[in-house]
């Protein structure tokens, strides 16, 4: 069996997922994140976007693949474990198609706007679209597999 780590990702309401994984890729402020077990230790502040959970085929039962989209918050990862403290967290069954692509119609046509506050508020509502529609084509591949 190859190394895994515990990951806790929760909200201020409520625990999203506990459980194993060999890998776990977040979006920081400073960048892509990708942790594997054994990773230094490490505080992040998260941005807006994909958190993938994955497993090596040869783990136990404990591990199972999950995307979501967070909308911030914070990483912190100690010798055995990750833990995401996020602001909210959108979990791909929760997501609509459709809502998503106005928002990322919407944004495209705000983002051409000469105030900088709404272009870089479309920026972010654009961000955060994109990356819900990664987890829902990621999600939708998982389950036809």
């Amino acid at each position: 069996m190859r190394p895994a780590m515990n990951i806790l990702i929760a909200t201020p309401e409520r625990e999203i997922y506990r459980g194993q994984a060999s890998l776990l890729v977040a979006p920081s402020v400073e960048g892509e994140l990708a942790i594997m077990p054994g990773h230094a230790p490490l505080l992040a502040r998260l941005r807006p976007g994909e958190v993938r959970i994955e497993c090596h085929a040869d783990n136990d039962s404990d591990c199972h693949a999950v995307d979501v989209v967070v909308l911030g918050g914070f990483l912190e990862v100690q010798p055995d474990a990750v833990i995401i403290l996020a602001d909210a967290v959108v979990r791909a069954e929760d997501i609509d198609v459709r809502q998503v692509q106005q928002a990322v119609d919407q944004a495209k046509r705000l983002l051409a706007s000469a105030d900088k506050q709404i272009a870089s508020k479309a920026l972010l509502d654009l961000e955060i679209a994109i990356a819900k529609l990664h987890v829902v084509r990621r999600n939708r591949r998982q389950v036809l597999i």
